[in-house]
C-alpha cells in the first residue's frame, strides 16, 4: 500500500507555498510603485524645470517690450525736438529776411530823403553844452581817507605803481580833472590818486 501524506504536513506545505506566493507579489508591487514613484518624480522636477524656463522666457519678453516701449518713446522725443528745431530754424530764417528787408527799406528811405548838390546846406549839429569842469584843486598836503591805488597815468586802465593806506598824507602838486598828482617826501614813486579819495588839509608854503 503506498504511503500517505499526513493532512497536518499537507496544511503546513500549502500554508509555506501561500506565504511565498504573497511575499513575491508584494515585492513585485513594492517594485512597481517604486518604479512609479521615480517617475512621478522625475516628471515631477522636469515640469519644474519647464517652468522655471518660461518664467525665465516671459521676463525676457517683459524686458523686450519694455526696452521697445521705451526706444518707440525716445524716438518719437526726438521726432518731437526735431520738429521744434525746424520751426526755429524757419522762424530765424523768417526774422532774418525781414530784418534785410527793413535794413534795405531804411537805406533806401534814407538816400532818397538826402539832399541833392544844389540844395541849401544842412544846419550843423550843436554841440551839447558840456558838463561844468570841476574846479582844480589847490596844491598842498592831503589826507587820504580810504586806501587808494596810485596809477602811472590819471586813468584807471594806467599801470598800477603803489597803493596808499588810509589815513596817510600825500604831497599834492597839482589836478588833472578827477585826479591828483603826488609826490612823495620818502622816495616813493610819483603818480596819481582819485580826487574823492583824499582830504585836503593845508597848502604848501
Amino acid at each position: 500500500m503506498e504511503e500517505k501524506i499526513p493532512r497536518n504536513w499537507l496544511y503546513i506545505i500549502v500554508a509555506l507555498l501561500l506565504t511565498i506566493a504573497a511575499v513575491l507579489v508584494g515585492k513585485s508591487i513594492l517594485s512597481s510603485k517604486g518604479d512609479s514613484g521615480g517617475s512621478t518624480l522625475a516628471l515631477e522636477e522636469k515640469n519644474r524645470e519647464l517652468q522655471e524656463r518660461n518664467k525665465q522666457i516671459q521676463d525676457l519678453d517683459n524686458r523686450m517690450a519694455q526696452l521697445q516701449k521705451n526706444f518707440e518713446e525716445s524716438s518719437k522725443r526726438i521726432e518731437e525736438l526735431q520738429a521744434k528745431l525746424d520751426d526755429a530754424t524757419k522762424a530765424l530764417s523768417a526774422t532774418g529776411q525781414q530784418l534785410r528787408a527793413t535794413r534795405q527799406e531804411t537805406e533806401r528811405l534814407g538816400s532818397s530823403r538826402r539832399p541833392s548838390g544844389g540844395g541849401a546846406a544842412p544846419r550843423p549839429i550843436e554841440p551839447a553844452p558840456s558838463v561844468t569842469a570841476r574846479r582844480p584843486a589847490d596844491p598842498g598836503t592831503y589826507e587820504v581817507i580810504r586806501a587808494t591805488p596810485v596809477f602811472e597815468e590819471p586813468s584807471e586802465s594806467g599801470r598800477k605803481v603803489s597803493t596808499i593806506n588810509k589815513g596817510t598824507r600825500v604831497n599834492v602838486v597839482r589836478s588833472a580833472g578827477d585826479w591828483l598828482e603826488v609826490r612823495s617826501k620818502h622816495g616813493n614813486p610819483p603818480g596819481y590818486i582819485r580826487r574823492d579819495d583824499a582830504m585836503f588839509i593845508e597848502k604848501t608854503n
